[in-house]
């Protein structure tokens, strides 16, 4: 399923200031980025008990400091679908925020609908000429796409975000197409930088452009197909960029390797009993039970080399001792060190809960 509101929060969380410049850049203009800017807590609780709204959660605030040394609250809603009603959402939101936070608010809305037609800016509460009107700034991805388009291969990541929103509209139910164009983006990766940063494009541009699983794994094959690395730079951390792919990679070459030896022993073994019992059936037991064997030992290595990686992703470069614990680990304590992992604030720590000690 896509999930292209997904990639666009963590855009602005961690890159604000480009994704302003671009998309906004009238209030990028008149934000002081000499000072740093604030993520509070975006719930925003009924200003009544009987309020009829209940609870509201905003995609994205930030408090900023403006030029003229005044504070200011920056909301962002990322809207992908036409809704009937997101004009009145906007309005509400701007009305909870400035009376939570009791400063100025800069409405905006990026839209990233299919529609062209669909740009609601504002929302009013007239009865017979009488009442209010509520105005909000708005970025359509759609009038990006020319530039998208025009633009060079060394791509910023809010115009790789673009880029890859627009192949998902374009892509919607046609996996081989999305397949290819997902490659390509991924080819346009810059070649250097910090594994972090390479790895959180990697996420934006899967949150917008998922795949089924069956042309997911095809996406392999670049890696295979070039000593396990796609052409990505091998003297530099980023070749673990593509980190979801590369544990895949291990893996599969794991169970290959342990299959043909599975199957090699299982060979020798049926012929050795063949002998004995008969060759055809000795032959067929044996193979059947290598298959199975290498299968088993196959998915094993393969979690372990995943488990490795992601401990050298999070903690470093894993000690030798740490390593021969990893070896030695059971198909259960491999599973319960994967859950671990998701928040252990140690090494130590993960493995005390799998039952794994040095």
């Amino acid at each position: 399923m896509d999930r292209p509101d997904l990639a666009w929060t963590l855009l602005l969380r961690r890159r604000l200031p480009t994704v302003l410049a671009r998309l906004f850049p009238e209030i990028h203009a008149a934000i002081d980025w000499r000072q740093e800017y604030y993520l509070p807590d975006k719930s925003l609780p009924p200003r009544a008990a009987a309020s009829r709204t209940g609870d509201r959660e905003p995609d994205f605030v930030a408090l900023v400091a403006l030029l003229d040394g005044s504070q200011a609250c920056v909301h962002v809603e990322v809207q992908c679908t036409r809704q009937a009603r997101f004009a009145q959402r906007m309005a509400l939101y701007h009305a909870r925020l400035r009376d939570h936070l009791a400063m100025p608010v800069l409405s905006m809305a990026i839209l990233g609908d299919p529609s062209r037609n669909w740009r609601p800016d504002s929302s009013n509460d007239l009865c017979q000429g009488v009442g209010t009107t509520f105005q909000f700034r708005v970025a359509k991805l759609l009038d990006f796409g020319a530039q998208v388009m025009a633009s060079s291969q060394a791509r910023d990541p809010v115009t790789l975000a673009i880029a890859a929103h627009l192949l998902a509209l374009a892509t919607r139910h046609r996996p081989l197409v999305r397949y290819r164009e997902k490659r390509r983006l991924f080819a346009e990766f810059p070649r250097r930088g910090q594994l972090g940063e390479l790895k959180e494009l990697q996420r934006i541009i899967d949150w917008m452009m998922p795949l089924p699983e069956k042309w997911q794994r095809r996406m392999i094959m670049p890696i295979e197909n070039d000593d396990g690395m796609g052409g990505w730079d091998h003297t530099k951390e980023g070749k673990n960029t593509l980190n979801y792919l590369i544990p895949e990679y291990f893996f599969q070459k794991g169970k290959k390797m342990a299959l043909a030896e599975g199957k090699t022993l299982g060979r020798v073994e049926g012929r050795a009993e063949g002998r004995a019992e008969g060759r055809a059936e000795g032959r067929v037991e044996g193979r059947a039970e290598g298959w199975a064997a290498g299968e088993a030992n196959g998915l094993l290595a393969g979690k372990r080399q995943l488990l490795l990686l992601q401990i050298e992703v999070q903690f470093g470069r894993l000690p030798p001792a740490r390593r021969h614990c990893l070896d030695r680990a059971t198909a259960p304590q491999l599973e319960r060190l994967a859950i671990a992992l998701l928040d252990a604030e140690s090494l130590e720590a993960a493995l005390n809960a799998a039952g794994l000690r040095a």
